[in-house]
C-alpha cells in the first residue's frame, strides 16, 4: 500500500485513512489540507516506530529491518591506533554483534561487558593501561569503548552489527510503500486513525483500541514465528546423578 495514492483508485495509507475518520466523502480532507498532511505523516511515523517495536521483540533469529534500506544494517568504521572510543550513528537501535579486525586482518568477535556488573567495574578500572588488540567493548550512549586501546591502524576494522529504525514517509512522499509484508500495510491506518481519534476524543476511538490491539498480536506472532526454515533440535537434558 503506498503512502499517498495520487491515482482515481485513492487506495494509498492517507486515502484509507481520510475514509476511516472523516467517511466516504472524506478524500481530500487530509491530501489536501497541509495543516492535516502534516499531522497524519507524523502520525504514520508512530505508527512506523511502534511496528518496528513490536517487531523487533518478537523477531527471534530473524532480524526486522526496513525494505526501504538500500544497505545492509552493518556498519564499519576504521580503527586509530591509541583510540579506545568510536562513536557509532544513532539510527542503530539495537547493537547485536560487534566485530574487530586485528593487524593481519583477522576477524574477531567482541565480548560485551557493562559498568552496571560489578565484574566489569572492576576488570575495566584494572584495565585502564592494556594495550593491544581489544576483546571486549561496552556501550554508552551512542558510544562503544574497546577494553584495550588499539595498538595499531585498520581501515574499516570495527564492524558493528545493528537494528535500525523504519524509514520514515514525508509529506512529499507518493509511491513509496512500507518497508514491512504488504499483509500488515493496513496496521499504518489503524494506529494513525485510532490515535488521532483518540487525541480528539472522538466517540470512534473506544471501538478501535480493542482492534488495534488484536492487530499488534497478530504482528508479534508472525514476526515470533517466521523462521519456519530453520528445524528445531531438541537436545539431551544433563543430568547429575552424584
Amino acid at each position: 500500500m503506498q503512502f499517498n495514492d495520487t491515482s482515481t483508485a485513492k487506495s494509498g495509507i492517507l486515502q484509507n485513512i481520510e475514509v476511516k475518520v472523516f467517511g466516504d466523502s472524506g478524500y481530500g480532507k487530509i491530501t489536501g489540507d497541509t495543516n492535516k498532511l502534516s499531522i497524519f505523516t507524523n502520525l504514520v511515523n508512530r505508527g512506523l516506530d511502534r511496528f518496528v517495536f513490536l517487531a523487533m521483540t518478537a523477531d527471534g533469529r530473524w532480524q526486522w529491518d526496513d525494505d526501504n534500506y538500500t544497505d545492509l544494517s552493518i556498519a564499519q568504521t576504521n580503527i586509530v591506533n591509541g583510540q579506545r572510543d568510536y562513536q557509532f550513528a544513532l539510527e542503530h537501535l539495537v547493537i547485536e554483534k560487534v566485530l574487530i579486525a586485528d593487524s593481519n586482518g583477522t576477524w574477531k568477535i567482541l565480548d560485551p561487558i557493562d559498568e552496571s556488573d560489578r565484574k566489569a567495574i572492576t576488570y575495566l578500572q584494572n584495565n585502564t593501561g592494556n594495550v593491544g588488540v581489544p576483546t571486549k567493548y561496552d556501550k554508552r550512549g551512542n558510544t562503544i569503548f574497546l577494553d584495550a586501546v588499539p595498538n595499531y591502524s585498520g581501515t574499516n576494522a570495527l564492524k558493528v552489527y545493528f537494528k535500525r529504525g523504519a524509514s520514515y514517509f514525508t509529506t512529499t512522499d507518493t509511491t513509496k510503500v512500507p518497508g514491512f509484508p504488504s499483509i500488515f500495510h493496513k496496521y499504518l491506518v489503524n494506529f494513525s486513525s485510532t490515535h488521532y481519534a483518540v487525541d480528539r476524543e472522538m466517540s470512534q476511538a473506544k471501538n478501535w483500541f480493542p482492534l488495534l490491539t488484536e492487530e499488534e498480536k497478530s504482528i508479534q506472532t508472525f514476526y515470533s514465528q517466521r523462521n519456519k526454515d530453520e528445524i528445531p533440535r531438541l537436545r539431551p537434558a544433563y543430568q547429575n546423578n552424584k
